[in-house]
């Protein structure tokens, strides 16, 4: 049976430094908006190195992603009740209102990716 990865790895040596909180979280945010992981930005930053992979996914803030989901469920009722009810009017003011909610959400998701709309 092959070893784990962890023990083929081409890059065996870890080297430490010691951050203050505020510049730990501005490495992790550098790294978050690179879409890289913090080991990856050191060594593109000192070595000039690219990184091995394109990007990782950036994390996902789970509560903004909840509220933005939860934002959705009354857009789509409301509009579900204008179709429903055949009045153009109502219908036409739901449209409106949800194309605003949706440039809104927009906006809140690439937040919530750590990236700029």
């Amino acid at each position: 049976m092959a070893g784990s990865g962890s023990n083929n790895r081409e890059r065996q040596i870890i080297l430490k430094a010691r951050f203050s909180e505020q510049e730990a979280k501005l490495v992790k945010q550098q790294a978050d908006a690179a879409g890289l992981s913090v080991s990856a930005l050191i060594r593109f930053a000192l070595l000039d190195q690219k990184p091995a992979r394109a990007a990782r996914t950036p994390p996902l803030d789970r509560e903004m992603a909840a509220r933005l989901l939860a934002a959705l469920g009354p857009m789509a009722c409301a509009m579900r009740q204008a179709a429903e009810a055949g009045d153009l009017d109502q219908l036409s003011d739901a449209i409106e209102a949800a194309q605003r909610d949706l440039s809104e959400l927009r906006v809140a998701l690439f937040n919530s990716l750590g990236r700029t709309p």
